[in-house]
């Protein structure tokens, strides 16, 4: 009766054991990744990233970007030149970054900076309104994106490429 008792008693202690090592998985469609991760973004289907320009050697705006789109976060900041301030939001958790130097001189390509997981982060860039000093090359599962963020010479216009979400707020001045 003592070793009934026993074994009983020491498999109940493990169901209470095992049951604390056990969670529930985090929200997420198939494939592990979490569409619109970041809030309130209106991504449209095709979009990879967003962008938002934050201002000319000073970041203007970043606050109010990380408080309205990714709830505070402070995000790294990656400085190629003395440029455009670019705050860079990928779609999906999981995402993998490379972040390439472009040489205006030779125009080789030299990788900077990896991370299989991207956040979101700013990178300062393009001190030269003709040559694109940055690549960002983003790849989530098949699709890969590549584009050197810049504004256009033409209208003052930000071109991300055709896989991006211009986030930036344009303000009108009234008369």
């Amino acid at each position: 009766m003592r070793r009934a008792f026993f074994w009983f008693a020491a498999l109940f202690s493990c169901l209470f054991l095992f049951s604390g090592c056990t969670s529930s998985p985090p929200e997420s469609s198939p494939g592990g990744t979490s569409p619109e991760a970041w809030g309130n973004i209106p991504f449209l289907d095709g979009q990879l990233y967003a962008v938002a320009h934050l201002g000319y050697q000073e970041m203007t705006e970043l606050e109010h970007y990380t408080e309205q789109y990714l709830g505070g976060i402070q995000v790294p900041v990656h400085y190629f030149s003395s440029g455009d301030y670019y705050l860079v939001i990928p779609r999906y958790s999981g995402m993998s970054l490379s972040l390439y130097q472009n040489n205006i001189e030779t125009s080789a390509s030299t990788l900077v900076y990896e991370d299989h997981d991207c956040q979101p982060f700013v990178l300062q860039c393009n001190a030269s309104d003709i040559f694109p000093d940055a690549t960002i090359r983003l790849v989530h599962r098949d699709q890969t994106a590549e584009f050197s963020p810049f504004l256009s010479l033409k209208d003052g216009s930000l071109d991300i490429g055709p896989y991006g979400l211009d986030l930036t707020e344009k303000t009108v001045s009234g008369s």
